[in-house]
């Protein structure tokens, strides 16, 4: 079969290979992948994770069709990748946090990955799609979606709190989405006024006297402790990512005297993704894709990724 493979970081040393499928499981035909800033990152030699085996088979967003049964996915079903291994012997599985697992990580990183015409994986990491749900959106959940679902979880909303967003990416798209669900008050931090269209509150600079109960900030760096100022007292701000760097400088008199909250979200569990799905099924969602290409143009799909301005890319097999 054909996969997408490299051995050293760079986007020139990406290659199209023929590899025999491997690893135990349920076989899966690949339909669609995601690009992301994890799998953009793992290419170019820009993680924070060890990534293994080397050369590696990236792509950490996969779905696709059963190709056999197992006890409850049958041939034929749609499926999406829970990508988390985890040994289910920890005390963070036991807790039921196994995205968490002391001897796991994330599956095209510390594994081989998706970007393949096969994948072998084993049923606890298989999700059905529902029915009413496309493939575009089926193929960002496992990542984008379920990232934004646990963020929300972990910051504990009421009903009418005020919620302030920053960043308009994948992530940000099904964060407002979810919120609005939720019965949030939604603003979003952006450039891309054209999220006004569909209803949402956009600033593109955040006034001084803007106060949010919740704040999402996965862009890390300077804009990181700049959006404390904007909490509310008891205020709540959550972080899962770093894409302005990973070292902000913060007021911790302002955290301590306001009783502020400082909370790190990463992916989310099986139960998380389990009631997103349910989530997903019942209300549509809206995904903006930027453009589609074959996974075998996957240079071209890299370099369109760098330079897009919004929406994602889907690679398409």
């Amino acid at each position: 079969m054909k996969v997408i493979e490299f051995s050293k970081p760079g986007i020139d040393n990406v290659r199209v290979v023929e590899r025999n499928l491997e690893g135990t499981g349920i076989k899966i035909r690949v339909i669609k992948a995601g690009l992301n800033p994890l799998d953009y990152n793992i290419i170019d030699g820009k993680v924070v994770y060890n990534v293994y085996p080397v050369p590696h088979i990236p792509g950490s967003e996969v779905m696709g069709i059963a190709m056999e049964d197992g006890k409850t996915i049958k041939k034929g079903d749609r499926v999406i990748v829970y990508n988390r291994i985890f040994d289910n012997s920890c005390e963070m599985c036991y807790s039921g946090d196994e995205h968490l697992c002391y001897n796991g990580g994330i599956w095209g990183v510390i594994s081989n990955g998706g970007y393949s015409e096969y994948i072998k994986i084993g049923e606890q990491n298989l999700f059905k799609v529902p029915d009413n749900m496309d493939d575009n959106t089926a193929v960002s959940v496992g990542i984008g979606a379920l990232t934004s679902y646990r963020a929300l979880k972990m910051a504990g909303p009421l009903v009418n709190e005020k919620i302030l967003v920053y960043g308009a990416g994948n992530t940000g798209i099904f964060t407002v989405q979810i919120a609005r669900q939720m019965g949030l008050d939604v603003y979003v931090y952006s450039r891309n006024k054209s999220l006004e269209s569909s209803g949402i509150k956009v600033l593109d600079v955040v006034p001084e006297d803007f106060h949010a109960d919740i704040i999402i900030n996965p862009l890390g760096g300077k804009l990181f402790s700049d959006s404390i100022k904007h909490l509310k007292r008891k205020g709540r701000i959550i972080t899962y990512g770093v894409l302005t760097g990973k070292i902000a400088d913060m007021d911790i008199a302002n955290i301590y005297t306001n009783e502020l909250r400082v909370i790190g979200s990463t992916g989310g569990n099986r139960k998380d993704l389990s009631e997103l799905l349910a989530l997903m099924e019942e209300k549509h969602f809206d995904l903006p894709v930027y453009k589609e290409f074959s996974l075998w143009d996957i240079k071209e799909a890299l370099h369109a990724f760098r330079d897009r301005i919004n929406g994602r890319i889907i690679l398409d097999l």
